[in-house]
């Protein structure tokens, strides 16, 4: 019994033997990785500190490139404004002078159109009624140039009729000169009369129709 407890203790200890240079083997690789992996960290610390450096100067550049401009615009915009006091505000209210005396001309430009407008209107319409009186006057004389006519055909008609009984006349005082050549002075007197009476007509007749026909001319 005692026997068997001794190699159980025995084997322990030979199990314990085995097992330190394990853990020593174990304890300096877990030593080497905490190492490697604290260097490591140290390492990406360093670059985040040395990038944080730089993010701070480029801060800070920022800053100043802000201030700077900042200034930059403090003067343009104190510059632009004494120049628009100065030299644009005198030549917008030029402008506007301008453009107010082109707005007053264009309102008297348009009242004198307006005012030539009614003036146009009311000769139009004077033209109008003229032209109505006109054409009428213009169709009366129409109807009187046709009344015209007619009677200078009625007249023609009567001047051929009076020129024929003229020639019937004449014929029959040449004839009754020819036979009666021992006839008395009055008996003679009436065709003489007849004759100088049928050519006085004649000469009446054609001097109307003359005046009748220069009347349509001139129409």
């Amino acid at each position: 019994m005692f026997h068997q407890l001794l190699k159980l203790v025995q084997k322990e200890r030979g199990d314990q033997g085995e097992t330190r240079p394990r853990q020593k083997k174990a304890g300096l690789l877990s030593w080497f990785i905490r190492k490697a992996s604290s260097e490591n960290f140290i390492s990406n610390h360093e670059k985040r500190i040395k990038k944080l450096e730089e993010l701070k100067s480029e801060i800070q550049k920022c800053k100043i490139e802000r201030d700077e401009l900042s200034r930059i615009l403090d003067l343009y915009v104190n510059d632009g404004l004494n120049y628009r006091l100065s030299v644009e505000l005198p030549m917008l209210k030029s402008q506007h002078e301008m453009r107010t005396m082109d707005m007053h001309k264009m309102t008297n430009w348009i009242s004198d159109a307006m005012e030539k407008y009614k003036e146009l209107t009311q000769e139009n319409n004077s033209y109008r009624i003229r032209n109505f009186h006109l054409l009428n006057e213009c169709n009366e004389l129409k109807k009187n140039v046709r009344i015209l006519m007619n009677e200078n055909r009625k007249l023609l008609v009567e001047q051929t009729e009076l020129q024929a009984s003229c020639e019937e006349g004449k014929r029959f005082c040449e004839e009754a000169s020819k036979t009666m050549y021992t006839a008395d002075i009055e008996s003679l007197c009436p065709v003489t009369f007849e004759y100088i009476e049928c050519i006085l007509v004649n000469q009446t007749v054609i001097s109307n129709s003359s005046l009748l026909r220069t009347f349509f001319i001139e129409v």
